[in-house]
């Protein structure tokens, strides 16, 4: 038997495979990389979309399911295609996103505000308020009216996503409630000036769980690495989750370890001190 055999490791991308700011470190692409050769099945869970995911993984062997949208969508890295989504509804009122999108927009216009489609980011707000990071990022995106939007039959929203001060959050958060978009949605900081809208009962967590029901997956254990409040979730339903040293205090109190910091290459960490013992 080789030594990572049945094992699927799931990894966070910003903050615990990658330094914020940075790539990925030759220590953790060679530690993926014994990994998968021990027998290992190797796959990532983002906020991201999979084009924005890609310019930052494309060289390292992913080979199971994975997680983008922060939860919102399965996805099979090797045969790029769409296993499962979860969109953004209500039965009840189909204009709730986009109206609830609007008064973001306009109670908050030094907001970026982005919805996220299956094919892409669509940004909504004024240009000059763009999150800093998009430039410097691999993301495929538009900026757009939310008119092109409103049909969320046609278009089914995966995420809705804010980027502002925190204080503009937090009132953000009582607008959410103003419209009874508490009751819709599985609401989550991902950083201290992104907050995250998906559909209600999804998470990082919840997809972990659809990998698990799946006839292929159903005997792996599953480790699970992250390091902030959107990745808390997964953590908790994984085998054993694993949070970076660098961590929220939350994120390392749901986790059963707590790693090196993202600097110190949690990937060989991981492999080291928790894949290498088949305690569950």
């Amino acid at each position: 038997m080789k030594p990572y055999e049945n094992i699927l490791l799931i990894s966070d991308l910003d903050g615990t495979l990658i330094p914020r700011g940075g790539v990925i470190s030759e220590e953790n692409k060679e530690a993926l990389q014994r990994f998968v050769e021990g027998g290992g099945r190797f796959a990532i869970a983002t906020g991201r979309t999979p084009e924005a995911a890609e310019g930052y993984v494309k060289d390292l062997p992913i080979n199971a399911p994975s997680i983008f949208f922060n939860g919102s969508m399965l996805y099979d890295w090797n045969k790029k295609e769409i296993l499962a989504t979860c969109p953004l509804l209500s039965a009840e009122d189909k204009t709730i996103w986009p109206r609830f999108a609007e008064a973001v927009r306009e109670s908050f216009p030094h907001a970026c505000i982005e919805v996220y489609t299956a094919d892409n980011c669509h940004i909504i707000s004024n240009e000059k308020y763009d999150d800093p990071r998009l430039p410097f990022e691999y993301y495929k995106y538009e900026h757009c009216t939310l008119d092109k939007l409103r049909d969320t039959d046609k278009t089914p929203w995966l995420k809705f996503f804010i980027c502002a001060e925190p204080a503009v959050l937090h009132r953000v958060e009582r607008l959410e409630k103003k419209f009874g978009i508490d009751a819709l949605t599985n609401s989550f900081y991902s950083e201290v000036n992104y907050y995250e809208f998906v559909a209600k009962g999804v998470s990082k967590g919840t997809m972990v769980e659809k990998i698990r029901s799946l006839p292929e997956w159903k005997d792996y254990r599953i480790i699970a690495a992250g390091d902030y409040l959107n990745d808390n979730e997964m953590l908790e339903l994984a085998d054993v989750g694993v949070a970076s040293g660098n961590a929220h205090d939350d994120t390392k109190n749901a986790a059963d370890y707590t790693g090196c910091p993202v600097e110190e290459h949690l990937m060989a960490w991981i492999l080291e001190h928790v894949a290498a013992t088949r305690e569950a």
